[in-house]
């Protein structure tokens, strides 16, 4: 695998709230949050970058596992609501990695879930943490956005995302008036 360093970094795809994933109040039910992340993640990584990650795990015997999860629910995903959901990778080890993803409503301007989700690399034979292979490296290294995960922690991310949307809004309220 050639790694094109060009490659975008911040992946996004959108999503329509299902029925079945839904709280009786129309709301997306918080466990199917990392549902909706992990599909638009393993999608993304295919249509961005032509990486299954089920075809790779099977060639070398290895495949990623969920590890840990942090998660904010900031705004209510609803029932038939298209949402964006930007995914990218934050860090990365030898045997770890981390992505950050961020569900946004249509039009970009609210957030209303980020997660933070760790995955170790696992060898499919015995259960164990393996090593990422160098050509593996070389991706994660050409893809992953720096100083998110290493200069904070997932509190202050959610205050820096909501300090960039309300500057936004500021800024695009200021441009509506300026045109008004």
């Amino acid at each position: 695998m050639v790694v094109n360093t060009v490659l975008p970094k911040i992946l996004e795809s959108t999503a329509v709230i299902r029925f079945q994933d839904c709280d009786p109040f129309g709301h997306l039910n918080n466990a199917r949050y990392v549902d909706y992340f992990m599909n638009a993640r393993t999608d993304q990584l295919q249509a961005h970058y032509d990486f299954n990650i089920f075809a790779v795990g099977q060639e070398i015997d290895s495949n990623w596992v969920v590890s840990k999860t942090e998660i904010a629910f900031l705004l209510p995903a609803m029932l038939m609501e298209s949402v964006r959901i930007q995914t990218q990778l934050i860090w990365t080890t030898q045997r770890k990695l981390v992505v950050e993803g961020i569900m946004l409503d249509a039009t970009g301007r609210q957030i209303k879930s980020v997660a933070w989700v760790e995955f170790t690399f696992v060898n499919l034979a015995n259960g164990r943490p393996a090593s990422h292979t160098e050509e593996l490296m070389e991706l994660f290294h050409a893809v992953q956005v720096s100083n998110i995960y290493e200069n904070s922690t997932f509190d202050e991310r959610i205050a820096q995302l909501r300090q960039v949307q309300r500057q936004k809004r500021r800024e695009q309220a200021a441009e509506a008036k300026a045109y008004a």
